[in-house]
């Protein structure tokens, strides 16, 4: 009970946003860091951060599109969005040529970032229904 207010009060699509971002960062930005370390004389590839950021995607996605769904806009675009977009994501990491790699890792991103833009606007664009507890209550 305490775990759902929790998740109720927490914008989801604002941490979905940023969750990936970060992730399209870390996948950008590290070969870059990567190429000029050498260079320092160092040498660094974190893979457990890429793991988290891409199993932390789904389940924050997943949670503030299904609220969104379920309880405001009950359309299915941001939903494809970010299907989509997590799906390039994933094959852009795992099974694309290393010359599409980052292509596939930056338009999958992009998507999952439109899919919680079009929640947070059909979101705002609807009015919030009450549950069924406080309208009895009143």
């Amino acid at each position: 009970m305490a775990f759902s207010r929790l998740l109720n009060k927490m914008n989801l699509d604002a941490i979905g946003i940023g969750a990936s971002l970060a992730c399209a960062v870390h996948c950008v930005a590290l070969p870059l860091v990567a190429a000029a370390l050498p260079l320092a004389g160092a040498a660094v590839h974190y893979e457990p951060l890429e793991y988290l950021l891409l199993g932390a995607t789904p389940v924050v996605g997943l949670a503030a599109l299904y609220r969104g769904y379920r309880y405001q806009h009950r359309r299915i675009r941001p939903s494809l969005l970010f299907v989509i977009g997590f799906a390039l994501l994933i094959a852009g990491h795992f099974w694309f040529p290393h010359s599409l790699e980052l292509t596939g890792i930056a338009l999958g991103a992009g998507l999952l970032v439109a899919a919680h833009v079009d929640n947070i606007r059909f979101c705002r664009k609807c009015q919030v229904k009450a549950e069924p507890a406080a309208e009895a209550q009143s």
